[in-house]
């Protein structure tokens, strides 16, 4: 079988176009277009798993360059600083709800007018810390096992479905964003806004990638597959350690300021802009699926993280 734009994904690009359904041309409403090509890719490939917002995560540790070590100390001293404001802010919340009469409670209904920059709730991230270091789609590798009849019946099988991970790898990356504005009606205004989105998305992968090399699932590694994505026009690249220009931590930039001979280099090796559900958008997805997303390729560079998942122990 091959890839083949579905009837979905012409739904959701329609949704995701419409004024009346995405009425301020956001990119989160464009999630749902790119969520289901990624599905439909991988209804084709029974080993790969899209995985929405994976986090690159670090393992601290004194080989690490010394700029990365110090950019993590610092989310770390924030997160401690936030920590106290939370746990007081918490302490409030919970004297206030317990000086509220139900009865007042009551009288609030969801049709109230709310700011829509107000949210509700106690859960506060940190800005500029792990929203950061998250891709909004990464590809998933996995190799799985069935458990013996022993363990079938167990609380640990149970809470498995009778399966268990053996292998897990991360191979590809995608960065997603709006498509340009809808007040440019001129195409070349169009092309050109476009163009300048596409950058910051390369941009945006390239300081992933470099956390990428440093994270577990890349760090046997010697390229990455890249995916940039601007509404509904995409482009991608097949990117070597070598080749990606180096990441200042401390100051969240390249570590050559400029458009360098590196610089432009990474950005020259992305391919041609695609546009979904097109001939030619789907011709080139299939040529992805069989140059990048089999298992020889994946493997190629590296084994991945191979063992078992955690312990059988489990109450």
């Amino acid at each position: 079988m091959a890839y083949q734009t579905s009837q979905a994904v012409r739904d959701l690009k329609s949704r995701a176009h419409s004024t009346t359904y995405n009425r301020r041309n956001i990119e989160h409403d464009w999630y749902p277009a790119w969520n289901q090509v990624f599905m439909d890719m991988k209804s084709l490939l029974p080993h790969v798993y899209v995985y929405p917002q994976h986090l690159l995560w670090i393992r601290p540790s004194e080989a690490l360059a010394p700029a990365l070590r110090e950019a993590m100390q610092a989310r770390l001293d924030e997160g401690e600083d936030l920590t106290e404001d939370i746990d007081e802010a918490d302490k409030a919340l919970l004297q206030f709800l317990d000086e509220v009469d139900d009865e007042d409670l009551a009288q609030l209904s969801w049709t109230d007018p709310v700011d829509g920059d107000t949210s509700f709730g106690s859960t506060i991230t940190i800005p500029g810390s792990e929203k950061d270091l998250k891709p909004d789609f990464s590809f998933m590798h996995l190799r799985v096992t069935s458990l013996s009849a022993v363990h079938m019946t167990s609380a640990y099988g149970r809470k498995r479905a009778g399966r268990k991970v053996i292998h897990e790898c991360y191979f590809a990356l995608c960065e997603l964003k709006a498509a340009p504005s809808r007040r440019l009606r001129l195409a070349t205004a169009q092309a050109a806004a476009r163009a300048q989105l596409f950058e910051s998305a390369r941009n945006q992968l390239a300081k992933y990638a470099n956390l990428y090399f440093l994270a577990e699932g890349g760090l046997a590694r010697q390229k990455v597959l890249l995916w940039a994505c601007i509404g509904a026009f995409w482009s991608w690249a097949s990117i070597s350690r070598e080749a990606l220009p180096a990441w200042n931590w401390q100051t969240n930039s390249f570590v050559d300021i400029g458009k360098t001979a590196g610089y432009l280099a990474y950005h020259g090796s992305f391919s041609d802009h695609f546009e979904l559900c097109t001939a030619r958008s789907d011709l080139e997805i299939n040529k992805l699926i069989i140059d990048y997303f089999q298992s020889d390729s994946i493997h190629e560079h590296a084994p991945g993280q191979e063992g078992s998942d955690d312990d059988m122990n489990e109450e």
